[in-house]
């Protein structure tokens, strides 16, 4: 069978087996978000356009709260709620009634950091007990006063065994009362807590990562939401490479390598073990009748297997317990990664029955619903689901496990519970209304701003009105056939049906940066919705540094403003992640499930000298994935091995907890100080001589480089370029002026940037591939900048000569509408429903290609002379890598940079 002939037949069998059935002489359902022209819209009195291009308009009364909203309690005599926040908690009394409104509780003084969102009330309604997270503590609050004291912490002896760095993540009240069970998630175990002394009377440990608790009678249930235990690469031994660490991870997962470990830079790496073992993404069940001798009873593994049979291959990752819900002799649980929830026979500790989420069989087969809380009618009749990743409640009947609707919420619902009676639903909402403008004259002051949290009271819908606010969140995300407009909305360059690629481009690159939004950088765009008061880094800026001259009507950011001018940009593309550490999953196709997004936001600090090893996964502004949140369908890079696409990645993907990016070494910049792994299709296509972040590598370097690694391995006589190439251009992200180092502004570390970018397009655009190449320019996040449209608008740049030349889209995109244009592009379809809902960039292209390279301009030398970077004796910059440099994320550096020009 010849070579091409043979491709088209495994993607006629892979349409076969996979695809949904559709009618034979019917094209394949058009989906693309309901915000087409739409601006993002904060708008909590009617319909808002999120950053995503989905519509928010909830049913129900809506209550502001504090951000980040993950804990949500009702009192048992159904007069009072309590929220849990990130660093507060919110009391809300007679909830139901039209004036309720939220009184913020502050933690103990002794409580410091971060709060997670276990909590629940006592059975006579008088007393909160809350998890205080990073403090290690247990805090118990008057529900009547709202005052708050520290019950106990649980760090200390146990058991007989010290324990340091605990974080409660989840608590259950005992059957008695008596006692309070704490999912310690760092230390992997449940603490027995006396809640008349607030000592620890037990300690028992339980599987990777515990989340949530929920009790059955005498048999307490925890839900393990992790995957490996990780452990430090501590030091090296005799004849080790390196004094301290990896420049570059051990291993790829799966692989031999990473389930039994391997040699590396001259130390044993420790293997991670099976990745279905019985601790990882599992439900695990204690008999608690003795407190203080609980015992293990029960082991379930839930949702699908890694490497599983599913719709787009086998299961890339696990699936993700996060929420348990217990009713009688059954235990419901959201399975966060497979889009399900399952029931457990708790007399046999077996799984019964499955329901499957799916909200319509137009996305049968991808993922995204992102379940998480959950809440039961009063009869067990009727299940309430949380769905983060499409912003409703599921409502499913328990009997059959039949689908009957849909209701719409804020943004992010992650919590739900009924009230007594069962006509009352409360729902909170993570990130309520979204961020709304951030800088401008039309900034709005309402109380919902800035991702402020959402406590939602809605009445339960039926009949004819839960159908209509069904299909009101089908139409809020896109997921209604629009066929009729396929034609305006597409075009010949990028093809939209399964398995045809684009006849005229053979190579995407994409240009990933750091940090700015919109009208920050982009001068004076013909057509372009723009607020020039705004402008940091555009054509004409005065620049300001203590002991340099101030500068004035000084370009920053040229290349941007030049490459905007002459090619395609977006004035309607935005971010959806509110960090980096969020961002850089973002950026290759995953949405960050529960376990990575609170971890994230509200999660424990990194540490490698306490006894804990949950410690050792939290990534902080590390925004490379782990197993932990690997989607059942993998990432970006899973989706392009799966379909045959070449690809060569340059900067992205290995920056994990604890990396060292101050005192790296040639040639990465990094130290990887953990043993987590990669994902094996990215280890294997991974440039090693090019560095992640890390500010003390200049961007103009990192261009050199580049240029390098593909005059050595691609061209004539060499390999074939890659089909794909993602490159990182982190300069952009700035910090505090550096003048020694070349840097005598905030804006120089800009300028280093743009010079980069446009050396880096001068460079693709003279190369044979250019013909057939398509670049995006972007961002990981929008760094908090200013905007006038949504703080979390950002860049777009479309380059290539099948670009529409000094043309600006209208069309609301966001990160996901970047994937989907490249998988269409090498007609692979969709990877999940974000990209699959999204609208894509075909408007960015014609059919007249015009094939000018680009010439880059050079920056001011005033502002960034990159020869007063180089060190004569340090060419490569491998010293330079062991100064100390800002963190992602760091809000200091990033506030200096806000503040300074």
């Amino acid at each position: 069978m010849s070579r091409p002939f043979a491709k088209v037949f495994v993607w006629l069998v892979a349409l076969r087996l996979f695809a949904p059935a559709w009618p034979a002489c019917a094209q394949r359902p058009f989906l693309h978000a309901p915000a087409v022209y739409r601006y993002a819209t904060h708008n909590p009195l009617g319909t808002t356009v999120l950053s995503t291009g989905q519509l928010l308009r909830p049913w129900g009364r809506s209550i502001p709260l504090a951000r980040w909203p993950n804990g949500l309690a009702v009192s048992p005599d159904g007069g009072t709620i309590f929220v849990a926040c990130g660093s507060c908690g919110e009391l809300v009394h007679n909830w139901r009634q039209p004036d309720a409104v939220a009184s913020m509780i502050q933690p103990p003084a002794a409580g410091g950091g971060n709060c997670s969102g276990g909590c629940t009330f006592t059975r006579d309604s008088r007393t909160i007990y809350w998890c205080g997270g990073e403090s290690g503590e247990v805090f118990a609050v008057n529900a009547a006063t709202g005052v708050a004291r520290v019950l106990g912490g649980i760090n200390g002896i146990a058991s007989g065994v010290r324990f340091t760095g605990s974080f409660p993540m989840s608590l259950c009240l005992g059957p008695t009362g008596h006692h309070l069970f704490v999912a310690d998630v760092t230390n992997f175990r449940v603490v027995s807590l006396d809640t008349a002394s607030g000592e620890v009377v037990a300690s028992i440990p339980v599987g990777r990562y515990p989340y949530a608790l929920a009790l059955v009678g005498r048999v307490l249930y925890v839900a393990n939401i992790g995957m490996y235990r990780y452990h430090a690469i501590v030091g090296a031994s005799p004849g080790a490479k390196h004094a301290r660490g990896l420049s570059f991870p051990a291993f790829g997962v799966p692989s031999p390598q990473a389930a039994n470990g391997v040699d590396a830079e001259g130390q044993h790496i420790p293997g991670l073990g099976p990745a279905n073992g019985l601790s990882s993404f599992s439900v695990w069940g204690i008999d608690i009748s003795s407190p203080r001798n609980p015992q293990i009873v029960a082991r379930i593994k839930t949702g699908l297997p890694v490497g599983a049979k599913t719709a787009q291959g086998p299961a890339v990752g696990g699936s993700g317990p996060n929420y348990l819900l217990a009713a009688g002799t059954r235990l419901y649980v959201s399975d966060n990664n497979d889009d399900l929830v399952q029931s457990i026979d708790t007399r046999s500790n077996r799984i019964v029955k499955t329901y499957h989420l799916d909200p319509s069989p137009l996305i049968a087969g991808l993922r995204g619903l992102n379940p998480c809380g959950m809440a039961l009618s009063p009869d067990r009749l009727t299940l309430y689901v949380a769905q983060a990743g499409i912003n409703a409640l599921a409502v499913i009947n328990t009997r059959n496990g039949k689908r009957i609707g849909e209701i719409p919420t804020a943004w992010f619902p992650y919590r739900v519970a009924a009230a007594p009676g069962g006509k009352t639903l409360a729902v909170i909402c993570f990130r309520g209304f979204g961020n709304g403008p951030s800088g401008g004259s039309r900034r709005p002051t309402d109380p919902f701003m800035n991702m402020a949290g959402v406590l939602t009271v809605a009445p339960v819908p039926v009949g004819a009105r839960l159908s209509e606010l069904t299909h009101q969140v089908l139409m809020y995300n896109g997921i209604v056939n629009r066929a009729k407009d396929r034609a305006r909305l597409t075009s010949p360059v990028i093809p939209t049906e399964r398995g045809v690629s684009s006849h005229d481009i053979r190579y995407v690159v994409f240009i990933d940066k750091e940090n700015h939004t919109f009208d920050t950088i982009f001068d004076h765009i013909p057509g372009a919705s723009s607020d020039s008061s705004l402008l940091r880094w555009g054509w004409r800026q005065t620049v300001r540094a203590a002991g340099e001259p101030t500068l004035h009507s000084v370009a920053v950011m040229k290349n941007h403003n030049l490459l905007a001018q002459q090619f395609a940009i977006s004035d309607n593309y935005y971010m959806e992640p509110e960090y980096s550490g969020v961002g850089h999953r973002w950026l290759v196709d995953v949405q960050p499930n529960n376990w990575c997004q609170l971890t994230y936001t509200l999660g424990w600090d990194f540490s490698r000298s306490t006894t804990a090893p949950g410690r050792l996964a939290s990534f902080g502004s590390s925004g490379s994935l782990m197993p932990e949140d690997y989607p059942e369908a993998g990432s970006m890079w899973d989706h392009l091995a799966r379909g045959g696409v070449s690809f060569r990645n340059y900067g992205e993907g290995f920056e994990f907890a604890g990396v060292d990016e101050d005192g790296g070494e040639a040639p990465t910049g990094a130290r990887e100080t953990v043993n987590i792994p990669m994902p094996e299709v990215l280890f294997k296509n991974t440039c090693r001589s090019f560095p992640i972040f890390n500010l003390n590598i200049p961007d103009v370097f990192r261009v050199t480089l580049f240029e390098r690694d593909v005059e050595k391995h691609f061209g004539p006589g060499k390999a074939p370029w890659p089909s794909f190439i993602d490159i990182a251009l982190c300069s952009d992200h700035g910090t505090a002026p550096e003048p020694k180092r070349g840097y005598p502004y905030v804006a120089s570390w800009m300028a280093d940037d743009d010079e980069a970018l446009g050396q880096l397009v001068q460079y693709l655009s003279h190369t044979p591939e250019w013909r057939h190449m398509a670049i995006f320019v972007t961002e990981d996040d929008s760094g908090g900048e200013p905007d006038h449209i949504d703080a979390q608008r950002s860049v777009m740049l479309v380059i290539s000569p099948w670009a529409k030349r000094h043309y600006v889209s209208h069309v609301h995109t966001f990160i996901p509408s970047e994937h989907k244009t490249l998988y269409e592009i090498f007609g692979l379809g969709p990877l999940n429903l974000f990209d699959a809902l999204s609208n894509d960039l075909a408007d960015c292209f014609t059919t007249t290609p015009d094939y000018t390279p680009y010439i880059h301009e050079d920056v001011d030398p005033r502002l960034f002379d990159y020869a007063k970077t180089v060190n004569p004796l340090d060419p490569q910059f491998a010293r330079a890598r062991l100064q100390p440099g800002p963190r992602m994320d760091d809000p200091l550096v990033e506030q200096r940079v806000l503040e300074n020009r």
